[in-house]
C-alpha cells in the first residue's frame, strides 16, 4: 500500500492543501506551528477517524469551520488505485471509498493502514495499560480477519453484564452474560498469545540493532488468574465484581510487559531507551504485518529530530530504507536529520499551513 496524494482542508491551521507524496521518504519541515504535525494528523484521521493529538474534534477543526475533509489516492496490491474520502465533524462521519458510502472507519484502516510514533509515545511503555492494549489491537486487527468480530462481539457483552452489575441486578441477572463473555474473552486472548509470540523476534531483533546487546522480552498477562479459565474467573470474582459493580478481571484488564535486561523497562528504562523501545515494538509489528500478510504500513514519526540523537536517527532511518515501505517524517529542523545519506526522498516545506516548497531529490541543505 502507497499513500499516493491527499487532500486536506479544515485541519487546524490547513485551510486547503493538496499533498502529491514520494514512495519512500517524505520528510516535512518548517518552524513549530506550521502545520507540519497536521498534515500526518489529519493522515492518520483518515485512516482510524481520531487523532494522535486529541480526543476533541473541535479543536482539530479549522476556526469557523463546519466539518474537516480528506480525499486521498491510494495505490493497493497489483498498482490498484482506491479513493478514499473522510468527512467529519462534531456530530460524526461520512466515509466514501470509490464513491460508495462505506459503514465504519474500519474499512478505511483495511485499506491505509497507518501506525504514528511521536513525542509521547513513551506512554506506550510508562503509561497504563490501556496504551499497550491499544497497541497488540491494532497489529491483531491487520493481521487476523477474525479480530474485528471477536473483539466486537466482546465488548457488546462486557457492557451489557457492566450494565446489570451497575443496577445491582441478582447473581442469575449478570450472570446470564458468563457463558458467551467467557468464550468470547478466552477466544481474544488465545489471539494476543498467538500474536506477542509471532512478533516477539522482531522486537528482539529491532531492539538490538537500536539499543546494543541486552535481554529483551515481552511478557503478557491476559487480564485474570493463570489457574483460571476466564469462565472459572467470572464465577468466583462475581461478588468482587457486585461490590465494584463492574467486571473486574478480563481481557479489558490485560497487560504487555517490554522487558529489558530482565526487569520492567517501565520501572528502568531511561526515557530515552523507552522511546528506542517503543520505535523498536512499532517497527516489528509493521514488519511482522508485511512477512506475514504482504500488508505494507505508513509510518507516520512527527518531529524526528528532538526524538533521537544523530546516531539513533541515522539507524532507524537506515533500518527504515532497508526494510520498509513508506514514511512521512516531521521536523523543525532538517539539520537535526542525518539525510546526506539518503537518495529517495521528498522535502516538504510547511509555512502558515501551506505547502511552500517541494524538493524531489535531496539537495545541499
Amino acid at each position: 500500500m502507497i499513500l499516493s496524494t491527499i487532500s486536506i482542508s479544515n485541519v487546524r491551521n490547513i485551510k486547503k492543501i493538496d499533498v502529491e507524496l514520494g514512495n519512500r521518504f517524505n520528510v516535512f519541515y518548517g518552524e513549530n506551528g506550521a502545520g507540519k504535525s497536521s498534515i500526518l494528523e489529519a493522515i492518520y484521521l483518515l485512516s482510524s477517524g481520531k487523532s494522535f493529538r486529541t480526543h476533541q474534534i473541535k479543536k482539530i477543526i479549522t476556526h469557523q469551520e463546519s466539518n474537516i475533509l480528506l480525499f486521498a489516492k491510494v495505490i493497493e496490491a497489483q498498482d490498484k488505485i482506491t479513493n478514499l474520502g473522510l468527512s467529519k465533524s462534531t456530530t460524526g462521519n461520512e466515509i466514501r471509498i470509490n464513491g460508495e458510502t462505506a459503514k465504519s472507519i474500519s474499512e478505511l484502516a483495511q485499506r491505509l493502514p497507518v501506525l504514528v510514533t511521536t513525542q509521547d509515545s513513551h506512554k506506550l511503555i510508562d503509561s497504563g495499560p490501556q496504551w499497550r492494549r491499544q497497541f497488540l489491537d491494532w497489529g491483531l486487527f491487520h493481521v487476523k480477519h477474525e479480530f474485528h468480530d471477536v473483539w466486537k462481539n466482546y465488548k457488546k457483552i462486557l457492557k451489557q453484564r457492566n450494565a446489570a452489575l451497575a443496577k445491582s441486578c441478582t447473581r442469575d441477572e449478570v450472570t446470564i452474560w458468563d457463558i458467551t463473555l467467557a468464550t468470547c474473552g478466552e477466544e481474544y486472548n488465545l489471539l494476543r498469545e498467538g500474536f506477542i509470540e509471532q512478533f516477539k523476534p522482531y522486537f528482539i531483533e529491532f531492539a538490538t540493532y537500536l539499543l546494543g546487546e541486552n535481554a529483551y522480552n515481552l511478557e503478557y498477562s491476559k487480564g485474570w488468574p493463570k489457574a483460571l479459565s476466564y469462565a472459572e474467573c467470572l464465577s468466583s470474582y462475581f461478588e468482587k465484581d457486585s461490590q465494584s459493580r463492574r467486571t473486574e478481571y478480563g481481557p479489558h484488564r490485560a497487560d504487555l510487559r517490554i522487558m529489558f535486561n530482565s526487569q520492567n523497562s517501565r520501572d528502568t528504562a531511561s526515557r530515552g531507551q523507552q522511546k528506542l523501545l517503543v520505535y523498536a515494538l512499532n517497527l516489528a509489528q509493521i514488519a511482522y504485518l508485511q512477512d506475514e500478510k504482504n500488508i505494507k504500513t505508513l509510518m507516520l514519526l512527527d518531529d524526528l529530530g528532538s526524538e533521537l540523537d544523530s546516531g539513533h536517527a541515522n539507524k532507524l532511518l537506515s533500518l527504515l530504507r532497508d526494510r520498509f515501505s513508506q514514511v512521512c517524517i516531521t521536523t523543525a529542523n532538517l539539520e537535526t536529520l542525518p539525510l546526506e545519506n539518503y537518495e529517495d526522498i521528498k522535502l516538504f516545506h510547511v509555512e502558515h499551513g501551506e505547502i511552500t516548497n517541494v524538493t524531489n531529490k535531496l539537495v545541499e541543505l
